[in-house]
């Protein structure tokens, strides 16, 4: 009888054992303000007539937007690669990183366009085995709040952000 217990046992603990393996790919997630934030949707445009990047993530009522200029890239289309680079967000017209939450229908703006009170950098990196046709890379950024919303916080701060694999779209020529 205590082997047939045993065994049941046994049975149990290794049928209850699953792997589940889930992969974040591609993915734009960071840490707002102390707390884990991964967006819902999200999107990288270049236009090449400009060489400007925008990089937007949307969460909930909640949007990142980075736009970055010049951003080099090598190949066309779907076979196109960015080239390393980094970008300072502090006191520089040519990378800017914002924020805005809507709450109870009033919007809260936060950037980093704001002379000596604000920092962070967008950093665009190809990995090893860097997907044609998408961008990867990393961010940081502590923002003011730029609004007249009285009460509102006072700054807004990602860290550890990272982007991977989004998808490039192309934007209109001029």
């Amino acid at each position: 009888m205590k082997k047939i217990v045993a065994l049941l046992m046994i049975i149990t603990v290794l049928s209850s054992c699953e792997e589940d393996v889930s992969f974040n790919t591609p993915a734009f997630q960071a840490r707002k303000d102390n707390f884990s934030w991964r967006a819902q949707d999200y999107s990288a445009v270049y236009t090449a007539s400009d060489s400007t990047l925008v990089l937007t993530a949307f969460k909930g009522f909640e949007k990142v937007t980075m736009t970055a200029y010049p951003v080099l890239i090598t190949g066309e289309g779907t076979s196109s690669f960015f080239q390393d680079n980094i970008f300072d967000l502090a006191n520089n017209p040519n990378a800017i990183a914002t924020y805005s939450n809507v709450n109870n229908g009033q919007t809260y703006l936060y950037s980093t366009d704001v002379e000596d009170q604000a920092n962070g950098e967008l950093v665009l990196e190809n990995g090893a085995i860097q997907k044609p046709g998408t961008i990867s890379g990393k961010f940081r950024f502590d923002a003011p709040y730029i609004g007249e919303i009285q009460n509102a916080p006072e700054r807004i701060n990602f860290q550890e952000g990272v982007f991977y694999e989004i998808p490039i779209t192309f934007g209109p020529a001029l």
